[in-house]
């Protein structure tokens, strides 16, 4: 009896610890089911008509994928007698635009906010608590709040209608300092920066050589965070753009919801659809650092 109780506490052991990972299997089969739901109806959406999409949900796709991309790009006819058209929207310029806004202000946002970091992390400097107070200020701050300060700025330097206001300010991303610096607390040690110093490193070769390829992963995450928010990103360029040459693919897609298309949701959907591909293909390609940027730190040698 007393061999076979010990015996029993670890079969039963087993049955729960095994009945506990179904039950976590379980939950984020569902979870990941109610997050791809929306997406796929944006993409069954994409290939439907005015009409079907008026007639109610359905997972199955529709038939008018081709008609959609054709009302997205070259406009609805007006006169079928005339063949006059709308004129339609420029996508692959509209995906050049957002990719060069995105890509650039993304790159800046992590280059200088690690550097900024770095500074913070590893020097100590007269007034480092008030500016670091400062950025934590603006970090709570809603955008919004100096929407008008900006427009003021952006149009008395000139740079109304280019590409100049949109890109560098991303050089100050105060999340993203905020971000790295707790990463480097975790992923750079301090011991390794002194032993470069001793060695003669320069503080810039330091950076660049040591603390860079250390804290990629945290400027990964966060890049895709700032691709994500540049790339989607709706008031700034309304504000700042009025020819349409320069149009990012929010501000092309907004136009579906005019009258100029009649609000047709059905190619709505469809510029709504490619406008997410960058997305899903940067998430694809730097899904592996995403995830070992968020648990830098929590697990210690």
């Amino acid at each position: 009896m007393s061999t076979a109780s010990p015996l029993i506490k670890a079969n039963n052991y087993r049955q729960t610890l095994t009945l506990a990972r179904i039950g976590v299997y379980l939950l984020m089969a569902v979870l990941t089911v109610l997050c791809v739901i929306p997406l796929y109806i944006m993409v069954v959406n994409a290939t439907r008509s005015n009409n079907e999409i008026f007639s109610g949900l359905t997972l199955i796709p529709g038939d008018q994928m081709i008609e959609n991309i054709k009302t997205l790009i070259l406009g609805k006819i007006i006169d079928p007698v005339l063949g006059t058209r709308k004129d339609g929207l420029n996508i692959p310029q509209g995906f050049l635009n957002s990719s060069i806004i995105a890509g650039l202000a993304t790159f800046l946002a992590g280059y200088f906010s690690a550097l900024t970091a770095y500074g913070f992390a590893l020097y100590t400097f007269r007034g480092k608590n008030l500016l670091w107070g400062i950025i934590m200020t603006v970090i709570m701050l809603p955008p919004t709040v100096g929407l008008i300060g900006y427009y003021k700025l952006v149009a008395g330097l000139g740079l109304l209608d280019s590409y100049v206001p949109l890109i560098i300010p991303a050089i100050a991303s105060p999340f993203a300092v905020f971000f790295l610096r707790q990463y480097l607390s975790n992923a750079l040690p301090l011991s390794l920066v002194e032993a470069a110093r001793i060695d003669g490193a320069k503080e810039l070769s330091i950076f660049h050589r040591i603390a860079l390829p250390l804290i990629m992963p945290g400027i990964a995450t966060i890049s895709i965070l700032g691709f994500l928010g540049n790339w989607n990103s709706y008031l700034n360029p309304l504000i700042v753009l009025s020819n349409k040459d320069l149009f990012t693919m929010p501000l092309l897609i907004q136009q579906l919801n005019t009258s100029l298309y009649n609000r047709d949701f059905g190619a709505m959907y469809m510029g709504i659809t490619l406008s997410v591909v960058p997305i899903l293909v940067m998430f694809s390609v730097f899904s592996k650092y995403l995830i070992e940027g968020i648990t830098a730190g929590g697990v210690k040698e």
